[in-house]
């Protein structure tokens, strides 16, 4: 077999760089690696014994890349679901012992084998719906076993080739485990002691959930650095329920990327420009949550974006990113162009990944060819489905 791969007749190459659309566009990829990408008429003479593709027509974008999700769960939580559509807030049902607690339990019950089976079912839907890179967390144990145990099996998941790329995220800090119900002071602490482990099982990233009713800036300062300490790229939850410090937080560590944000002001978003924390919004859960992030204040300060689908067994069930991608632009008021750029280029820059998320010379070749001939059609089809999904 070659290694060099030609994709042509592409109708629109949308390349999430300066370029923008590229009409009529061919991709020349060699060892998983694009070494050309624009018009059609100007290919390179000379492509030896490439293996040739014809796309009719199509349009074709980077690999789409989900910047936020919760994979590795056990159990559902349908019924507390209802109870929300009838009225229950978020903070109620977690009162009431649902919520996050629920899922631990769950999840606590499940044998290992099962929770990575589930996953892997999760991560190839993802795959088969044009996602190639997926930031997968933990946080549905809060215990040091467990959590670091939920960092191998998603470390373990993310070396299958059959599989999106996984970029494993530690996120001990979701909720007060039960043994420390009341002292979240002393969880802070004894979960700052598993840093190290879970980055020696495969975490490249750590978050946590600042905000009303989970863990305080302080808190989550302290986890964060412990994490940071043992080699870990900071992330976090942030203002999502409340206006609680989150995302001056985040720029104050700089994080790579402070997720939610439905509470935060312009001060927040300022600084969350000047630090150069990417702001990676999860559609589905605001339209969940009944309120939208101030998308117009974020973009007005320079904020970069990312988009996340936030797949988790409360509030989200989807995988498509596709669909992620028509929210951005029916419920965010993003327009196409920005909602796929976010979903492509601000994945990357949301997960410090240098090498996906553009169409061009030099980027790894996770690559989408779309039952469309114009992205357009990503606001249309609420779900728009892949013709052709190339990994690297």
């Amino acid at each position: 077999m070659s290694d060099t791969l030609v994709l042509r007749s592409i109708g629109r190459l949308f390349t999430a760089t300066e370029c923008g659309v590229i009409e009529h566009a061919a991709v020349v990829v060699r060892d998983g690696v694009i070494t050309y990408a624009g018009p059609e008429v100007s290919l390179p003479a000379h492509l030896g014994d490439a293996e040739v593709s014809d796309l009719g027509g199509a349009l074709v974008t980077p690999g789409l890349i989900d910047a936020h999700t919760h994979p590795l769960y056990g159990g559902n939580r349908f019924a507390e679901i209802a109870l929300r559509s009838a009225g229950a807030s978020y903070a109620e049902i977690a009162a009431a012992g649902g919520g996050i607690a629920s899922t631990v339990a769950a999840t606590r019950a499940t044998p290992v084998d099962e929770l990575a089976g589930s996953a892997r079912q999760r991560l190839e839907s993802w795959l088969a719906g044009g996602t190639t890179t997926v930031e997968a967390k933990t946080g549905y144990h809060l215990d040091g076993e467990g959590e670091v145990a939920d960092v191998a099996v998603l470390a373990d998941l993310a070396h299958d080739d059959t599989l999106p790329s996984v970029e494993v995220t530690w996120l001990a800090g979701h909720g007060v485990g039960p043994e420390f119900a009341g002292d979240p002071d002393g969880y802070v602490e004894d979960a700052s002691r598993w840093c190290e482990a879970a980055r020696a099982a495969g975490a490249r990233h750590a978050d946590v959930f600042c905000d009303q009713g989970y863990f305080t800036v302080e808190q989550s300062r302290r986890l964060l650095t412990a994490a940071a300490a043992a080699g870990m790229l900071p992330r976090i939850h942030a203002d999502e329920l409340a206006r609680t410090g989150g995302a001056q937080l985040a720029a104050e560590l700089r994080c790579s990327s402070a997720d939610h944000l439905l509470m935060v002001d312009d001060s927040d978003a300022r600084a969350l420009a000047d630090a150069g924390v990417v702001a990676t919004l999860a559609p589905v859960t605001a339209l969940a949550m009944g309120r939208t992030p101030p998308v117009r204040s974020l973009l007005g300060a320079g904020v970069r974006l990312a988009l996340g689908s936030d797949h988790n067994p409360g509030t989200c069930g989807t995988t498509s990113m596709s669909l992620v991608v028509a929210l951005g632009v029916a419920e965010l008021g993003l327009s196409v162009s920005q909602a796929l750029e976010a979903a492509t280029a601000g994945g990357a820059a949301s997960l410090r990944l240098g090498d996906r998320g553009r169409a061009e010379a030099g980027r790894r070749a996770d690559l989408v060819a779309w039952d469309a001939d114009h992205e357009g059609a990503f606001a249309w089809s609420y779900g728009l489905r892949p013709l052709r999904v190339w990994k690297a």
